[in-house]
C-alpha cells in the first residue's frame, strides 16, 4: 500500500498552523496541524471534546508558529520538532490540494455563556476594588 503513496519530500509551517507538503510525485498539498486540530477540539463542545484536550479561551491558532523544524523518514514518516509525527498514510489521505479546501478552525458560538462566565471570573477582582473604592469613599 506504501508503494502507491506518494511520499513527502519536502514540509514547511505556514503561519496559519497549516503544513504545506511536496510530494516526490510533484504535488503540493496542504494539511492541518495537530495543534489546529487540537484548537479546534478544545472549542468543539463539551461532548465533542477529545479526552485529554486543554481547553482554550484566548489563544488563535493564527497568532502562533510553532517552528519549522521537519524530519522526514525513509518510511515517509515526517515527525515536526521532534516530537509531533504525522505518519506517511495520514499525510497523503489527510491533505488537500488547495487550502482553502481544508477545514479550517472557527470559534464555536455555542459556548458564549461559558465565555461570559470566564470573563466575569476573570474580572471579579476588579470589580471587589470597584466595590471596595467606593464604600471607602475614594
Amino acid at each position: 500500500m506504501n508503494e502507491t503513496m506518494p511520499k513527502v519530500k519536502k514540509a514547511a509551517m505556514l503561519p496559519n498552523n497549516f503544513i504545506m507538503l511536496d510530494f516526490d510525485n510533484g504535488e503540493r498539498r496542504y494539511l492541518p496541524s495537530h495543534y489546529l486540530q487540537q484548537y479546534e477540539n478544545a472549542l468543539a463542545g463539551d461532548k465533542a471534546v477529545t479526552k485529554g484536550t486543554r481547553r482554550t479561551i484566548a489563544v488563535s491558532p493564527s497568532i502562533t508558529f510553532f517552528g519549522n523544524q521537519f524530519d522526514i523518514q525513509d518510511d515517509g514518516t515526517v515527525i515536526l520538532n521532534e516530537k509531533d509525527r504525522y505518519t506517511h498514510e495520514e499525510l497523503w489521505q489527510n491533505s488537500v490540494a488547495r487550502i482553502s479546501d481544508a477545514k479550517h478552525a472557527i470559534p464555536d458560538a455555542t459556548h458564549w455563556k461559558r465565555n461570559i462566565v470566564i470573563a466575569l471570573l476573570l474580572a471579579s477582582p476588579l470589580v471587589i476594588m470597584m466595590i471596595v473604592a467606593l464604600i471607602q469613599g475614594w
